[in-house]
């Protein structure tokens, strides 16, 4: 089970840092998945340009949501978990198969907004900015990022920003 909600949470994140780019709803000013991007690090980055796509959007939503939230001992959000999560992910990312699944979901706008759509769960109040979404000992719980992935999918639609976080209990 552990391995599923940490495989939704790398195709959450994903989804939103696709859509977060300049190209969509410019939430941050990266152009990782952008077709100039893939030209750019095919020479550079071979056989793993996909996984420095990954990285770079990775790094450019983690700036946006850690100024927004702010960084802390026991703070935690969508683009920063706790380490044993973040490895296991990228064990995730080398599988082929979660690859090309992922490619699938990024391959344009409404794909990754469909995901949004399907994953998650519609939210009753729509959280603008940063809010406390719970408390770590939730982050492996599969109906959490429901409401993480209804709540990015409200914003996205509504031209609003959000960033749930969680903290230490």
């Amino acid at each position: 089970m552990k391995k599923k909600v940490l495989q939704d949470i790398l195709y959450l994140r994903l989804c939103v840092g696709y859509l977060g780019e300049a190209v969509q709803y410019s939430w941050w000013h990266s152009s990782f998945f952008s077709s100039t991007s893939s030209a750019f690090l095919s020479p550079v980055f071979s056989k793993t340009s996909f996984t420095a796509q990954y990285y770079g959007v990775r790094e450019a939503a983690t700036i946006v949501h850690d100024e927004h939230i702010g960084i802390g001992k026991g703070v935690f959000h969508l683009f920063r978990l706790p380490e044993t999560h973040e490895i296991a992910m990228h064990r995730l990312l080398d599988n082929p198969d979660t690859k090309t699944a992922i490619q699938d979901l990024v391959k344009n706008k409404e794909e990754a907004e469909q995901f949004l759509s399907r994953f998650g769960e519609r939210p009753g109040d729509l959280s603008v900015g940063p809010f406390r979404l719970d408390d770590t000992t939730k982050i492996l719980i599969p109906k959490t990022w429901e409401k993480v992935a209804g709540q990015y999918g409200a914003a996205f639609k509504n031209g609003n920003k959000t960033f749930p976080y969680f903290t230490t209990a």
